[in-house]
């Protein structure tokens, strides 16, 4: 299919690039050269600034030779040892890293579930970030395109590399940059080498203990077919937490409350809140076959497993009223601008509350199977290499729900935290629940890649070229997805025709949720709640049939009796497909004997996109008006083409003082989950008409559930780095780096009305959701970086350093007026910032080591940052108004410790603590007139490990 949205998508923007080019190499000419010796063979030298868990001024000493000497512009971190890596999961080691930031959200475009571990990566703020396992492209099967690197045991790599730009025989597909999970190999251990690790971790606030281990055996032998080397990796973790949560619901103008009619209030449709148990399994293994059959040729294969095994589950209390129904007692306090600060909140017929129990699995799998030939002499390298990547993902959600009406709910803001209380003695009456709704979504997804390439570098004697490299690369991805969305149905709520059924559920069927030790005793514990057993919520479809069975719909009802839905129905499926076809040239240079040497590397990346989807278009099976269900195929193809440029360059100003430049263009192609060939449409009952006796098609809120459009193309960013490095002393270093991005084809979510219509129904206007390339965005920003050991302090005190570096970005986007926030009055925002970006954001590791004794203390911290525009729980209908409130994540910081001490040259214990600071997370509701405002609070364990390593 014709590209609908850059047919001239190099027009103007590579001049940049050729601008860039032309003026490295004018350089070029300002003096003579001679001929440089042949770079090192292994490209993994280009490492930059690697943080060594063990021996960290060693390790900081020797990596300033690899700094000063590399050729691409990254960071890194290592472990010395295995299962050495700084943190417990690789998220939250990358937010160590200058420039790269992580969030604590359990999904990009849900603000309100809290991931303890962290999820999303963003290189220089942003998430479109590749995912490499040893330089090869790795994903899982989560409707990314990255590897879920929550799910991987860092017990599994020797170092995460983050490379921040391109060069021409990288792989494409990240804006921010690319993430490389390393793994050891036999050869880079003497002989044999066992190892092993044994952890408890704790949490505070769950007060479980889990456990966690890992295992490595690696030797080479000499044999008469050549040299031989195998390793094998191991390792296995459980966590388990809680996460309690507070929420403050989004504000409406009000100009008819009583006592004060007339004047423009502010007041919250209202609050609720909820505590989540989670608990996860990880799974980990990795071989490793090295076979030299001569000095300068090798074939190595490589096996890495991650599995990875979820449970989360939450009670909840959640408002479900309509917004405008609200009215506030006589004592209620508002601050200068309007905004409701204190009071009790009533409606007429009393709140409706929902109150449920949900439950959340997820198993994913994802194998890589490797194979890579080298060859080398003194003219050339050669590398062709094949893998095979195959991931399967697998999930369930569950959620019964019972509704009470509450008298009123009490809302407190004026403190730090909030406090939200609500009538006791009424909610501790189980008589006052009734039955209320279930939803269920199943789905699974498998996904597999295979991939080939093949490299060849030819070294030259030339005085200003050293070496050219060229080579190509295919891939073939597939996807078949098959997802049942949210199955919500009714059970017994009000506006129903219910001809018999006990809406009240027995005493048996509930379970009262304390909220003990909530928030760690730092706000008044919200009322008991009861709620569904959790019974309900696992023994699905039985219970939900059982559930079904107590009632009898009436006329215009009928509707209402839930349908189980199967994976195998063919409107739940799509599949994707994508090939890719990919080659580059790229050519190495160095100017040695002039004033102030020079070196680096330009070249060009061609590379072609081929999609492919097939799904379904779905009608509401919610209604009798609007199709029951009926669906009709989707079939998509689409097609594009990338050219990109890169340079890089390398100025020796002095021995200790380095100025680099890199331009380039990069691309990053749209989440396969944002590609499927599938819409979903739904009509739900409107607020206002659930106390209609009978239901008209005006009566629905009409949406779709699915957002997807498999007509994305790629964002594109031309780009420019500019940095300067400083050795000042051994051990001591400090550099400054500024970037710049211009983005086009930027992704945002539209929302428009469509009108769509089953055969045989009337066509309505659906208020749909959809991804698109909306506009452009603009980033620019700075790195500042410092490694400093207080060498010439007296002993003990030699043995201290500090680590900090410094982000700054700032960012905007000019986007379709579709895609842009609506306040609930109507009110417009303006442009808006990059969804994911802090302005600022800072690392501050202090360090001690000596004799044996390692000691860290890291603080992580960053400013706000936009999470999402018009997430679940911010976004509605009202009086006429389509409104998607902006959300942000407030400033926040972390403290993490480790104390270590090595027994002897092969045991050592290691005492590690996460979130020291206790933290609240926080959410920011942004809003045009009535401001910006606390959202939701997330308050999570402390947790401790202590670990017993061997190593021989």
């Amino acid at each position: 299919m014709k590209d609908k949205e850059y047919p001239n998508k190099l027009t103007f923007r590579p001049s940049k690039i050729t601008l860039a080019l032309l003026t490295g190499l004018g350089i070029f000419v300002t003096g003579s050269a001679y001929a440089q010796d042949k770079e090192e063979a292994e490209e993994k030298t280009d490492a930059i600034e690697i943080i060594e868990v063990k021996g960290m001024r060693s390790s900081i000493i020797s990596a300033q030779e690899t700094k000063m000497n590399a050729n691409k512009i990254m960071d890194g971190i290592s472990a010395d040892d295995m299962g050495a890596l700084p943190d417990r999961s690789v998220t939250e080691t990358l937010q160590r890293v200058a420039g790269v930031s992580i969030d604590r959200y359990m999904s990009k475009d849900d603000p309100e579930h809290f991931s303890v571990e962290g999820n999303g990566v963003a290189v220089r703020g942003l998430t479109q970030v590749r995912s490499e396992l040893n330089g090869r492209s790795t994903f899982s099967a989560n409707g990314g395109r990255t590897l879920s690197f929550g799910d991987v045991p860092p017990e599994l790599l020797n170092a995460v590399n983050v490379y921040k730009s391109p060069t021409a025989d990288q792989i494409e597909g990240g804006l921010g940059g690319t993430v490389d999970l390393e793994t050891s190999l036999p050869f880079y251990h003497d002989g044999q080498k066992l190892a092993f690790s044994t952890t408890a971790n704790y949490g505070d606030l769950i007060k479980e203990t889990k456990p966690a281990y890992s295992f490595l055996y690696s030797n080479n032998w000499d044999s008469p077919i050549g040299k031989i080397g195998l390793l094998t990796d191991l390792a296995f973790s459980e966590l388990s937490t809680r996460n309690d949560s507070m929420y403050i619901r989004p504000f409406f103008t009000r100009t008819d409350l009583a006592g004060h009619e007339g004047e423009k209030l502010y007041v919250p449709r209202g609050a609720d809140w909820r505590t989540m148990e989670f608990n996860r399994e990880r799974e980990g293994q990795y071989l490793a076959l090295q076979w030299e059959p001569a000095e300068n040729q090798q074939l190595v294969f490589t096996y890495f497993s991650s599995d990875y095994d979820m449970t989360w589950n939450e009670d909840a209390i959640f408002v479900g009223n309509d917004a405008l129904a609200i009215q506030i007692d006589e004592n209620a306090k508002f601050d200068s601008k309007g905004l409701l600060r204190k009071g009790r909140l009533y409606q007429p017929n009393n709140i409706p509350m929902g109150s449920d129990v949900r439950v959340s699995t997820q198993q994913a799998k994802t194998q890589d199977f490797s194979l890579k030939y080298y060859f080398s002499n003194e003219q050339l390298e050669f590398s062709a290499s094949t893998q095979y990547v195959k991931s399967d993902a697998s999930g369930f959600d569950s959620t019964v729900a019972t509704e009470v009406l509450v008298p009123y709910i009490d809302v407190d803001l004026t403190g730090s935290l909030p406090s939200i209380d609500s009538d006791s003695a009424y909610l501790a009456n189980a008589a006052n629940y009734t039955w209320n709704f279930t939803m269920d979504q199943l789905y699974k997804r498998k996904a597999d890649m295979l991939a080939v390439q093949a490299d060849t570098k030819y070294f030259l004697s030339g005085e200003l070229l050293k070496a050219v490299k060229f080579g190509a690369r295919f891939s073939d991805t597939s996807s078949d997805n098959a997802d049942t969305g949210y199955n919500w149905s009714p059970l017994a709520p009000g506006w129903l025709n219910i001809v018999s059924g006990d809406k009240v559920p027995a005493i048996e069927d509930l379970h009262l949720n304390t909220f003990d030790n909530f928030f760690n005793g730092k706000t008044s514990s919200p009322a008991n709640v009861y709620a569904p057993v959790v019974s309900y919520a696992l023994d699905y479809p039985n219970s939900y049939a059982r559930l079904n069975d107590k009632f009898v719909y009436g006329s215009g009802s009928e509707w209402a009796y839930w349908v189980q839905r199967s994976l195998d129905a063919d409107q739940y499926k799509n599949n994707q497909s994508e090939k890719t076809y990919a080659v580059y040239a790229m050519a190495d240079y160095s100017l040695d004997n002039m004033r102030y040497p020079i070196s680096g590397n330009f070249g060009v990346r061609y590379v072609k996109t081929e999609n492919g989807g097939n799904g379904y278009l779905t009608f509401p099976s919610t209604s009798e008006f609007f199709g029951e269900g009926a669906y009709s195929p989707i079939v998509a193809e689409n097609d594009y083409s990338n050219v990109l440029p890169s340079f890089n360059l390398k100025v020796e100003l002095t021995e200790q003082l380095l100025l680099r430049f890199a331009a380039a263009e990069a691309m990053a192609r749209p989440d396969f989950s944002d590609l499927a060939a599938n819409l979903s449409l739904s009509a739900s009952v409107k607020e206002e008409s659930k106390d209609k006796d009978t239901l008209t098609a005006d009566d629905y809120d009409l949406t779709s559930s699915s957002n997807y459009n498999p007509y994305l193309n790629p964002m594109e960013s031309t780009q420019f780095d500019l940095s300067l490095e400083w050795y000042y002393e051994e051990g001591n270093s400090a550099y400054l780096a500024l970037f710049s991005k211009d983005i086009d084809g930027y992704k945002a979510t539209e929302t428009v009305l469509e009108s769509y219509a089953a055969d045989g129904y009337q066509p309505y206007d659906y208020r749909v959701e959809r991804p698109v390339n909306a506009g452009s965005a603009k980033l620019k920003g700075a790195e500042i970086s410092l490694n400093h050991f207080f060498n010439t302090l007296p002993a003990p005190f030699d043995g201290f350093g500090v680590s900090a570096n410094y982000t700054y970005i700032d960012s905007s986007t000019d986007t379709e007026l579709t895609t842009q926030p609506v306040d609930t009055d109507g009110g417009s925002y303006g442009k808006m910032p990059y969804i994911g970006i802090s302005k600022n954001s800072y690392n501050l590791v202090g360090m001690y080591e000596k004799n044996g004794f390692h000691f860290r203390l890291a603080y992580n911290w960053r400013n706000k940052y936009l999470t999402s525009i018009g997430a679940n729980g911010f976004n509605g209908d009202t009086a006429g108004v389509l409104w998607k409130l902006p959300v942000y994540n407030a400033a926040a910081g972390y403290l993490d410790s480790s104390i270590s001490y090595d027994i002897n040259e092969h045991y050592s214990i290691a005492l590690e603590a996460n979130n020291l600071s206790n933290t609240i997370n926080k959410n920011i509701m942004s809003q045009v007139a009535s401001g910006d405002h606390y959202s939701a609070y997330h308050a999570s364990d402390r947790r401790y490990a202590l670990s017993l390593r061997g190593s021989f």
